[in-house]
């Protein structure tokens, strides 16, 4: 599983085995840098597969629907960072933290839909949206999904996944976490945590927890 911990500069996720972690699609409310040390990572974002080697970085924008997906790779280790910077953009890029100043970096370019605010948080939110779109609940499911990348269903469990992570951090009991972001109960809220962020809540508030303060 993932190994998560926190200082004040960033959040971090560590990740060491012999195939790569799998996770459906899902975003994140901060932005994400995936180191790859060794082995190989795939992802989807969007309708493009994207190999990032050993020696390169992706950068995820917050809010950016994607998916890591299997890719069997021998000793794969990488560090996922977030953070919230504004000056890193709105595009996802994969860069080389190995290479030269006279190498460039490959900046691939990716349909993704910044604008946030329109985005679906729950189900009143579909039905609503769809009717001021006038479009039936289904071509509006499709719509947003062809444009965002996750249907709107899958995007309001993200964002609740999301709200639980924040509130893990502040301390709070994992029942009450789950009550707070609409999960019928712990169960309801593991299973969900661990498919998208590849830890238990409680591993994840656990590692947190023993953060240290980021000293510079």
């Amino acid at each position: 599983m993932w190994t998560y911990w926190r200082d004040d500069f960033a959040e971090y996720g560590s990740w060491t085995s012999d195939d790569t972690p799998v996770s459906g699609m899902h975003f994140h409310d901060e932005q994400q840098l995936t180191f790859v040390i060794s082995g190989c990572r795939l992802f989807r974002i969007g309708a493009a597969r994207v190999r990032v080697p050993a020696g390169c970085c992706l950068y995820i924008p917050a809010g950016c629907p994607h998916a890591s997906l299997p890719e069997v790779q021998a000793r794969t280790r990488c560090l996922n960072l977030y953070v919230n910077d504004p000056t890193f953009g709105v595009q996802p890029k994969v860069l080389s933290f190995e290479s030269t100043a006279a190498t460039p970096a490959t900046v691939i370019d990716f349909p993704f839909r910044a604008n946030r605010h329109a985005l679906v948080e729950d189900e009143k939110n579909i039905a609503q949206l769809a009717a001021e779109a006038g479009l039936s609940r289904e071509a509006f499911t499709r719509k947003f999904t062809r444009q965002v990348g996750i249907p709107p269903h899958a995007h309001s469990v993200v964002a609740r996944l999301n709200d639980a992570r924040r509130l893990l951090r502040s301390g709070m009991s994992l029942a009450d976490v789950a009550a707070a972001c609409g999960f019928f109960d712990q169960t309801h809220l593991a299973r969900h945590f661990l498919r998208v962020f590849g830890t238990t809540p409680g591993a994840y508030r656990k590692g947190i927890g023993r953060s240290q303060a980021y000293d510079g």
